[in-house]
């Protein structure tokens, strides 16, 4: 496709908007924004495959300390002043949905099948990783226990955000065909699900530092582990890092995009009136 095409491709999807009564200008930041997200979202997809790359291949190397990661977790812990803190491995769903995690109303460390009991480079650097998420929250960090409250709500806010809006419109035309009340109150939950999702995505990159700096310094402070095993350590906490990163961008046009529908939609509302 040429230059000449690809410009007649963006053409006709102005005037597809323009057309609808979305200003020429509205319509060309929505094009912008949403072909940015596609683009960053490609990005984080292909950032997440390199932390579950990393994730697995340093999970098949040993570390010479002779102890399990949830030995280590459990010393750590213990060391910490958190002794009323257990370490135990996820069950099959909680694992799936939230991953290695700290939870607050549990007083527990869950770490996922794959790495619990193992005494991998991977295993011990999550486990400790986890631990550092722990002390922040029930040291009362603010953005390690707002991040773990959201935790879900982000999880699912994206995916839950167009069924919510559409329960509402469905319900508006089968009880009073047209769209109202329930429209308005479902775009609103849809938001709040949405900005919620956001929040979450941006507490985790200071929250996620802040905790891999910690188990670090956990490390140093065991004296059971070389250099090398170390810095392998760092690497597969940094790689998450980036693709946190990465998310918060997708989160961040997300935001944008939803809003630039929400004036669009009322502009095409009042050029139908």
């Amino acid at each position: 496709m040429d230059g000449t095409e690809g410009t007649n491709i963006i053409e006709k999807a102005i005037a597809y908007f323009t057309d609808l009564g979305v200003s020429r200008g509205l319509a060309i930041a929505y094009l912008i924004v949403s072909a940015l997200l596609v683009v960053m979202a490609i990005v984080a997809l292909i950032m997440w495959i390199r932390v579950a790359v990393v994730y697995f291949s340093t999970n098949k190397t040993q570390s010479s300390s002779g102890k399990n990661c949830m030995q280590i977790a459990r010393e750590a812990l213990d060391k910490e002043g958190l002794s009323h803190i257990k370490v135990k491995r996820a069950s099959l769903l909680r694992g799936w949905i939230l991953g290695n995690c700290y939870s607050i109303t549990k007083k527990t460390v869950f770490l996922r099948g794959s790495i619990a009991g193992k005494n991998s480079l991977t295993a011990i650097g999550v486990a400790l990783q986890k631990v550092g998420i722990a002390k922040l929250c029930e040291s009362g960090d603010a953005k390690a226990r707002t991040r773990n409250v959201f935790q879900i709500v982000g999880l699912f806010g994206p995916i839950l955000f167009i069924p919510i809006m559409l329960i509402g419109m469905i319900i508006d035309l089968l009880v009073f065909e047209a769209l109202g009340t329930f429209s308005f109150i479902s775009i609103a939950l849809g938001l709040f699900v949405v900005l919620a999702g956001f929040l979450t995505t941006l507490l985790n990159i200071p929250v996620e530092k802040k905790a891999n700096k910690m188990a670090m310094e956990m490390l140093d402070t065991c004296g059971l582990f070389e250099d090398e095993e170390k810095a392998q350590i760092k690497r597969v906490l940094d790689t998450y890092i980036v693709a946190y990163i990465c998310d918060f961008i997708v989160s961040v046009l997300r935001v944008v995009q939803l809003v630039l529908e929400i004036v669009m939609s009322n502009q095409i509302s009042s050029h139908n009136s």
